[in-house]
């Protein structure tokens, strides 16, 4: 009895390999058509694609931050555009822009890339740059020059009167947020000018950083 219970068993199972091994089989196209087929384009899943502003760059020595990967802070209501830049310590409300720190101000286009540096620093440093000082009215120029004498311009002399410098704090302007800054800042079109460098034609001011080709295009004349 034992034994034909095995049988009855692996019967069936004789059976169903059988029809496996009968079942037909697509052909394939020619290896002629498969090895002459263009190369499908590849395609990268929407998770893993990138963009170059999503990535870290590398300009002038320095690795910069993309500002895509940090939470930006853009600048309010500033569209960056000036059509008539106004005298110096009497600019028009419409060319002024606010700085993330109150209550400075400065000319529009110069705003708008001071936000991109510090989008940058703070990438870097986990703050804003701070800052003491933006633009200055003739009064608030002239308040300074009787406060400090020599150490500042006389009204309507200063670039600050143009909203085109800023004054930054000893912080930032010194040890190794200052070495960033002598390098990053020149990308975003910001430096210290040289005669406020140590040995300079004017009174030393580590402090103090102008929106340069904005500075020389008034400095020549075509900028007013």
């Amino acid at each position: 009895m034992v034994a034909i219970a095995a049988t009855t068993i692996a019967y069936p199972a004789l059976e169903r390999t059988t029809a496996v091994e009968a079942a037909p089989v697509a052909a394939g196209p020619p290896v002629s058509e498969v090895l002459g087929a263009p190369a499908p384009e590849p395609t990268v899943p929407e998770s893993l694609a990138v963009t170059l502003d999503q990535v870290t760059i590398e300009r002038r020595g320095v690795e910069l931050v993309s500002r895509s990967l940090v939470t930006r802070d853009p600048a309010p209501k500033c569209s960056g555009v000036v059509t008539s830049p106004g005298h110096n310590g009497r600019l028009p409300a419409s060319v002024l822009c606010d700085l993330w720190q109150a209550p400075y101000q400065d000319r529009a286009d110069a705003v708008v890339t001071l936000f991109a540096l510090n989008d940058d620093f703070r990438a870097a440093f986990g703050r804003d740059l701070c800052l003491t000082s933006g633009y200055r009215t003739l009064e608030q120029q002239a308040a300074l020059r009787a406060a400090k004498g020599g150490l500042a311009a006389p009204p309507g002399t200063s670039n600050h009167g143009w909203g085109l410098a800023i004054d930054i704090c000893e912080s930032d302007y010194t040890g190794e947020r200052g070495r960033w800054l002598d390098e990053v800042g020149p990308v975003y079109g910001w430096a210290n000018p040289p005669w406020a460098h140590r040995g300079g034609a004017g009174p030393y001011e580590p402090w103090h950083w102008e929106f340069t080709d904005a500075v020389a295009a008034i400095d020549s004349g075509t900028g007013e």
